[in-house]
């Protein structure tokens, strides 16, 4: 985002990143990009080594850049139903294959290292898919169904096979449109205290791990995100994340200046606040 091509560990990603994805039909923010090929840097810095993967490809705007990601004996994953549209009872996207087949190419993917499952991820199991890639999953995007059912099925997925120090990354939580997304994390939450812990918030995507290195990730983020990404440290689950936007619209991008975070804890501006929002939103 603005620096150099090569900051997430290979240039091929970096350039992904940094304005290949655009020319990928999706739905991914550039923000919610960054942030994810930083979790993919961090854990190439620290030695962190499995599967990489996603339900609902669609066209590969996701998927491609964590396929960019994996190293030298690491295998990536792609779920979708594809031709299977029927079973798209939400129409939260329609995936073709023969258009992802043709961006991977497009951006030098190397197909022999993908193991595509085609068709209802209810019918998906972990050791299935363990069986093609070899190892848990240090990234996994869930992307697929919008309904309750569908993406508390794809979540225990994602829960079966993550790495000790592998990502979740959720698409659609925060989303008006889809508020079964929500439903359903909060109750694979409920039924499976402990598996997993929300560490920080994007545009549109909420990344969670392991509890015992939620924190850990959350700081490397806040360390290395630019501050005009920054909002604020808060609570979720009962656990501290970050929150990430891109600025839009004149009140966020006053909430996230250098100007305001100085004068948020501030007598100052407590008393400002109220004043500031009135005017804004008129």
């Amino acid at each position: 985002m603005g620096s150099s091509t090569a900051q997430y560990g290979t240039a091929a990603l970096g350039r992904y990143i940094e304005g290949g994805h655009k020319k990928v039909d999706g739905w991914l923010s550039p923000l919610d990009a960054h942030l994810t090929a930083l979790i993919a840097m961090i854990q190439a810095e620290e030695g962190v080594a499995g599967s990489v993967g996603e339900i609902g490809v669609h066209h590969g705007r996701l998927f491609i850049a964590l396929a960019l990601a994996t190293k030298a004996g690491e295998r990536a994953f792609a779920a979708d139903l594809f031709a299977e549209q029927a079973a798209n009872i939400d129409r939260s996207g329609e995936g073709d294959e023969a258009a992802f087949a043709r961006n991977m190419a497009r951006f030098q993917v190397d197909a022999a290292r993908v193991d595509t499952f085609r068709g209802n991820s209810m019918d998906l199991k972990w050791p299935m898919v363990e069986g093609k890639v070899g190892a848990r999953a240090r990234l996994f995007s869930v992307d697929g169904g919008h309904t309750e059912e569908v993406a508390a099925n794809d979540l225990r997925l994602a829960d079966d096979g993550l790495h000790e120090r592998g990502v979740v990354i959720l698409d659609d939580y925060f989303n008006v449109e889809f508020p079964a997304v929500s439903v359903a994390l909060n109750k694979v939450m409920f039924e499976r205290p402990g598996h997993l812990a929300a560490f920080a918030i994007g545009d549109n995507k909420l990344f969670l791990c392991r509890p015992a290195v939620a924190a850990h990730y959350r700081d490397r983020l806040n360390a290395l995100v630019a501050d005009r990404f920054k909002v604020h440290n808060t609570l979720m689950f009962g656990r501290e994340l970050a929150v990430f936007r891109t600025p839009r619209g004149l009140l966020l991008r006053i909430r996230q200046s250098a100007l305001a975070r100085r004068l948020r804890d501030h007598p100052v501006g407590r008393w400002l606040k109220p004043l500031v929002r009135r005017i804004l939103q008129g």
